[in-house]
């Protein structure tokens, strides 16, 4: 195993474990500690001395994980034997991972040859005397407010294993140390980044890489106060109140000082820029139809949504604090005579006429109830663009709803910024020019990446790719590497929508640490146990991968895209519609014999390749993640929306509880998941008769339950598809009870369950 030198730091750091990992977490300190190691004693600032068992972990990037394909997951040194996910301790936090880059490289480099770092758990002694005479295993005067190490917890009795509270008061005291937590001992940053880059004969990154971030690293203490919105120095002076989350540095050097200058002079000369494209904006009317007001209720908090005539939401208007949000301020006059027909008169209805120099901006406040006295009612002011996610907007200034201080970061924006607020009904009691936070340097930066990669209707790409010596970001476009047989699959008109590079020569061997996870991935995408261990080609791309008995066999990227697709919708259509449509209609020939839902989506159950590859890519052509569009040209598509865009549910009438549809032996269904099941028991000649009587009871049964199907052995089925509304959840309880006391048979069939029928029917499939 390549080994990660220590720091030797002043601050740990921990890891975060979930409960997948809980129980492997336990064994490995129970086991590290019942091999009696050589404890070190550290000092800590309370002065107390903290005993420390070394310990040895492997860092494995884990790109199949579904919330962050860069992240890092801690494990037990190969050595204790499985595969990583069996040693799987937990992952690095995600505000680590841009600190730690430079460990997705050395992980690259190293292959096949596992990473490792060094760390330790973290003991303190406890007083067995005291134990034994019924005491607890900690001192109460010792805990402190928020503090999150394990065993300063609270219990004695009624143990069950948890995050909060992993190990049991006799596991604590049959190894004779209350077990603090598991901290890791690794470099970041620049340290980092020294080991490794000379390692693999890389250049270190520039200084000016680096002088982006220096202001907010190494001059500020970690132990910053955010509640307050006070930061202390290094020095350990108290500075003055700040934006929440702001940061104030140790004073600028020249250098520095220049720097600054110089990206104040390219945010003013592209604010200038914004204020000849908001001229043009303002001199075009809107082409919303049919503005109308509706009120909503969510959490507690009645809202009134601003929409046109085919229901795209375009504004908001809160009546806690009279303010009116729009994506679009052209519409602030129609939005008001909506609410004025809606019975709502706005407090800032009058006096739009001389506000006119306002910017294509929007107000984004925290939270549907927000309150400045909270601390934190801090409104971000953003610059919209067409087609691009609410993440992907920049910032140009904040406002302070608590003290009403508005900051601006663009000279130029002032005037139009203060406008906007104005429109709003907000008159600010001051207003300043200051350079963004880091935060929000990075933010913008990303922004601006995101608008030059012109998406369209493509996802953005996983990765983001990093330039170490310039400093550059680059957003692209999802794309996938596939052989020309593969692509031929493909009708010629949908084709340039895989935004698929053709794959030229030999492909790269697969890396050690993403064997396991391909293997895996591809047993759980086609529900089979026979992986094998020979490497052969991807039938896509022609990566070296795993397959099965069957000569199904996908790389870990395809098999990857086949869970997110290469499109996104947003918000406007055009010819990659067409592609998603070829694609459902496709997948209900070839698979499922009728409209898919999209829990199906997860598994492919077919086992002719030839007919898997067809699944694999039709999949790569529709939009699976739901896009949250700043300002989308229509209204965004749930499922069903596509599912009857593409003809395969003519029949259907949308529901407040459902879509009622007719299945294919003509039976109405009051749902998709019901429609979906009994074409699935049609398809598999299984007799079913729909809405059976359950049997009559005196307590239990007095008003006429009905099941949704009876199949011919007397088992009822159960489509449970409301189970978060509670009258439904406790019929079906009630249901469950009829059943035991009546001695019949009932299968419940959740929509995650879909793509599982095989399995859960197999019993009555011919």
């Amino acid at each position: 195993m390549v080994m990660i030198p220590p720091r030797h730091g002043r601050w740990p750091l921990p890891f975060s474990t979930w409960d997948d990992s809980l129980e492997t977490m336990r064994r490995f300190v129970l086991r590290q500690l019942a091999d009696r190691p050589r404890l070190l004693e550290v000092a800590g600032e309370d002065g107390q001395v903290q005993l420390r068992a070394p310990v040895v972990v492997n860092l494995v990037p884990r790109p199949d994980n579904p919330y962050n394909s860069r992240a890092i997951s801690v494990a037990s040194a190969p050595a204790t034997g499985g595969s990583h996910r069996d040693r799987h301790l937990g992952y690095l936090y995600d505000r680590m991972l841009g600190l730690a880059g430079a460990l997705h490289t050395l992980a690259d480099a190293a292959s096949p040859t596992p990473i490792g770092c060094h760390g330790w758990i973290a003991l303190r002694q406890i007083d067995s005397a005291q134990v034994k005479r019924g005491g607890r295993v900690f001192d109460p005067r010792e805990l402190q407010p928020g503090e999150p190490l394990w065993s300063w917890c609270s219990w004695d009795h009624d143990w069950d294993v948890s995050r909060e509270r992993p190990f049991s008061r006799a596991e604590l005291v049959q190894v004779g140390y209350r077990i603090e937590r598991i901290y890791l001992d690794l470099p970041l940053w620049r340290r980092l980044d020294a080991l490794i880059y000379p390692y693999i004969n890389r250049p270190l990154p520039t200084d000016d890489y680096y002088a982006m971030y220096e202001d907010r690293r190494g001059r500020v203490r970690l132990g910053a106060t955010p509640s307050t919105g006070r930061v202390v120095t290094a020095t350990g002076a108290r500075q003055p109140e700040q934006r929440a989350g702001s940061v104030i540095a140790a004073s600028r050097s020249p250098r520095a000082a220049a720097k600054l200058g110089r990206e104040q002079k390219k945010r003013d000369a592209a604010a200038n820029e914004d204020l000849a494209a908001w001229r043009m904006f303002r001199s075009v009317p809107h082409d919303y139809q049919g503005i109308r007001a509706i009120t909503r209720a969510a959490w507690g908090n009645d809202r009134v949504l601003i929409t046109d005539r085919q229901g795209l939401e375009i504004g908001l208007y809160r009546p806690s604090d009279g303010l009116l949000t729009l994506v679009d301020e052209r519409t602030r006059p129609d939005a008001v005579e909506a609410l004025r027909a809606h019975g709502i008169e706005p407090p800032f209805a009058n006096g739009l006429d001389h506000l006119t120099d306002y910017p294509d901006a929007l107000i984004r406040t925290k939270h549907a109830g927000d309150d400045s006295a909270d601390g934190n009612g801090i409104w971000s002011i953003l610059l919209l663009r067409d087609e691009a996610d609410f993440l992907a907007l920049p910032e140009a200034g904040w406002y302070d709803s608590g003290s009403g201080k508005l900051a601006i970061y663009a000279q130029p924006h002032v005037e139009p910024l203060t406008t906007l607020l104005r429109r709003h009904g907000i008159e600010p009691s001051s207003i300043t020019q200051r350079p963004p936070d880091q935060s929000i340097v990075e933010r913008n930066a990303r922004a601006e990446a995101y608008a030059a990669a012109q998406l369209g209707p493509f996802r953005l790409a996983d990765k983001l790719f990093r330039d170490p010596n310039e400093g550059k970001r680059d957003l692209a476009q999802a794309s996938c590497r596939l052989t020309r047989r593969a692509i031929d699959l493909v009708p010629q008109a949908h084709r340039r929508w895989l935004n698929a590079e053709v794959v030229e020569g030999p492909s790269p061997q697969i890396r050690d640490f993403l064997s396991d996870i391909q293997r895996s991935t591809l047993s759980r995408k086609f529900n089979s146990p026979d992986t094998e261990d020979k490497i052969r080609a991807c039938r896509l791309c022609g990566a070296d991968c795993h397959g099965t008995a069957s000569g199904i066999a996908y790389c870990l990227d395809c098999l990857t895209l086949s869970s997110l697709g290469i499109l996104r919708d947003s918000g406007t259509d055009g010819p990659w519609t067409d592609a998603t449509i070829w694609a459902l209609r496709k997948l209900a020939e070839i698979e499922f014999g009728g409209p898919p839902s999209r829990s199906q989506l997860t598994r492919i159950l077919l086992a002719d390749p030839d007919l898997a590859d067809l699944a694999m890519l039709c999949r790569f052509l529709i939009p699976l993640e739901t896009s949250s569009i700043a300002r989308p040209a229509r209204k965004p598509r749930r499922w069903a929306d596509w599912v009857r865009l593409a003809g395969l549910t003519p029949d259907a009438t949308r529901r407040s509880r459902g879509t009622e549809t007719v299945a294919t032996d003509g039976h109405p269904c009051r749902s998709m998941l019901e429609r979906r099941i009994d074409d699935f028991l049609h398809q598999h000649g299984i007799a079913h008769e729909i809405e059976p009587h359950y049997p009559r009871h005196p307590v239990l049964n007095t008003t006429g339950l009905r099941a949704d199907w009876l199949l011919a052995d007397g088992t009822y089925m159960e489509a449970l598809g409301m189970m978060e509304n509670s009258t439904y959840a406790a019929k079906v309880q009630r249901k469950l009870r009829l059943v035991e006391v009546t001695g019949t048979r009932m299968v419940m069939i959740r929509p995650e369950d879909v793509g599982r029928l095989p399995e859960l029917l197999s019993e009555w499939m011919t």
